[in-house]
């Protein structure tokens, strides 16, 4: 993969055992796009048929409510990926449903690239604008 350093490493899982109190314990956030402090678009991916856990759904609806300004929005991402020994194209994936102006939505064009290039032009950002 051109954009990880090592592949292998970005496939360890991080155990939080130990850091939990109950059901509360830390979550990720499997991508992050950032513009100029300006634009947020934030991402998790899935299997299909797994949803965003509650809390972790709770996590990034908060972080879009309080971005500073209307640019933010939380994108989630499913595959069909079978092989766990494969890396999982994004570009391959596809967004089933986005969060944005405090609503969740289905999303009716699946396709991720599509996706960000119609925020990038909606959104003035000629820094998103995807090949």
């Amino acid at each position: 993969m051109a954009l990880l350093r090592n592949s292998k490493q970005a496939k360890q899982a991080i155990d939080f055992d130990g850091i939990q109190n109950g059901k509360i314990h830390p979550t990720d956030i499997d991508a992050v796009l950032e513009f100029d402090n300006d634009a947020l678009i934030l991402m998790e991916v899935k299997r299909v048929g797994n949803k965003i856990p509650i809390g972790q759904k709770l996590v990034l609806e908060r972080i879009c409510d309080s971005w500073h300004n209307y640019k933010c929005i939380a994108l989630y991402i499913t595959h069909d990926f079978k092989n766990d020994d494969k890396d999982i194209p994004m570009e391959q994936c596809s967004v089933d449903e986005y969060y944005y102006n405090k609503k969740w939505k289905k999303s009716s064009n699946k396709q991720l690239k599509k996706i960000l290039n119609a925020f990038g032009k909606v959104w003035d950002i000629k820094k998103l604008t995807i090949k």
